[in-house]
């Protein structure tokens, strides 16, 4: 990966979270990928991660938070790690 962004959503309302990843997979290039800090394991958004064509892979935090990796993932492949 040729660089990365990180973002912190925890402490935000439901819905803003995943808005905010989604907001930000728009301008990810092709070489980069996304790490967000979120408060829980966004499940809803795994579905569109794999509609939009993103690969991901959720880390547990010793906080019960999760750190959310996320990257575009080549032509033909599907899912998360």
């Amino acid at each position: 990966m040729a660089g990365e962004i990180a973002i912190d959503v925890r402490g935000l309302e439901p819905c803003e979270p995943m808005e905010r990843i989604l907001t930000r997979l728009d301008t990810l290039g092709a070489d980069q990928q996304l790490r967000a800090l979120i408060d829980r394991e966004p499940l809803p958004l795994y579905p569109m991660l794999e509609q939009r064509g993103f690969g991901w892979k959720v880390l547990a935090m010793d906080d019960d938070g999760c750190e959310l990796l996320i990257w575009p993932r080549p032509q033909g492949r599907s899912g998360g790690t």
